[in-house]
């Protein structure tokens, strides 16, 4: 028992560090940028998913409506007008793919032990309504496969984030990807770049979200004004206040990449980021951020 409580903290640091590397590396690149202009011209393609209007994406499938990332909360999500379900990978013992953020099963279900020395059969048992505090749910919300999900949302487009920092997951989500011919709806990002690579690797041609290593380069390039374009069409840096600004998500967009943050559940905060120019939005709360970003697309037309 502790040394689970002692991995789960660790688990979150890493987390919470990984998070605050992004934002400042992607605030010296964009800071430097915005000094030099758009003195140099550059070439870089235009992001397929940069958008004239921001996409609701329900953060561990809108977790401010349902027990994060159960096919309940999806389902509310969608019906809150989400354009995009947000989903947590980690792997069972037997090699299922599961949504799930936490490592230890006890934050947030009815059981104990880690998600990858629980079987498949064991994890599909769990109950996650312990950790919801909005109102009662009747039955039972268990934790959904990967297959499960793309099962249930066959047309929609699902970001997904592999958590887990041990067994590599990468070929296996390929794998799984392939076989459910969901590899062009599903974007991938990692909390290790070699995770999100390994993927990239094993099937081309699945979007994997801007790493680690291109914040470093994106910020590098700029410090000694060489050009530079995204190599991934979508950056996904967290929230951060006077961050995300109309001239530096334009900055973003010349170099070649859509501009996602999370995550954010304020009203005004989710129109400033619409006015701004974001295309898209991690929220906690699509129902909010629905209604927000129709109003300023009403306001602006």
């Amino acid at each position: 028992r502790v040394r689970r409580a002692i991995f789960h903290r660790f688990d979150t640091y890493g987390r919470v560090m990984r998070a605050r590397r992004l934002t400042w590396m992607l605030a010296v690149g964009l800071v430097v940028g915005a000094c030099r202009g758009s003195a140099r011209a550059q070439s870089c393609p235009p992001s397929p998913f940069q958008t004239a209007h921001p996409v609701v994406i329900a953060h561990a499938g809108g977790e401010g409506l349902g027990p994060a990332n159960t096919i309940l909360a999806m389902q509310r999500s969608i019906a809150a007008g989400a354009d995009v379900l947000d989903v947590d990978l980690r792997m069972t013992s037997d090699g299922v793919i599961v949504a799930r953020h936490d490592r230890d099963v006890s934050t947030s279900t009815d059981g104990h032990g880690n998600i990858d020395e629980l079987t498949w059969d064991q994890v599909r048992r769990l109950d996650t309504r312990p950790s919801w505090t909005g109102a009662p749910i009747a039955d039972p919300v268990p934790v959904p496969s990967l297959e499960e999900i793309l099962a249930a949302f066959p047309t929609r487009r699902i970001s997904v984030e592999i958590k887990q920092t041990g067994r590599p997951m990468g070929p296996a989500l390929c794998d799984e990807l392939t076989r459910l011919h969901a590899v062009d709806r599903v974007y991938v990002g990692s909390v290790v770049d070699a995770d999100a690579l390994a993927t990239k690797e094993a099937c081309p041609s699945v979007v994997i979200t801007t790493t680690d290593a291109d914040f470093a380069t994106m910020s590098a390039s700029r410090a000694d004004g060489s050009a530079w374009c995204d190599p991934a069409p979508i950056a996904q840096p967290a929230f951060a206040e006077d961050l995300l600004t109309t001239d530096r998500i334009r900055w973003t967009h010349d170099h070649g990449a859509a501009l996602y943050t999370w995550t954010v559940d304020d009203a005004e905060t989710l129109r400033r980021l619409a006015k701004a120019g974001i295309d898209g939005v991690f929220t906690r709360r699509p129902d909010i951020a629905r209604k927000v970003f129709d109003e300023v697309t009403a306001n602006s037309s």
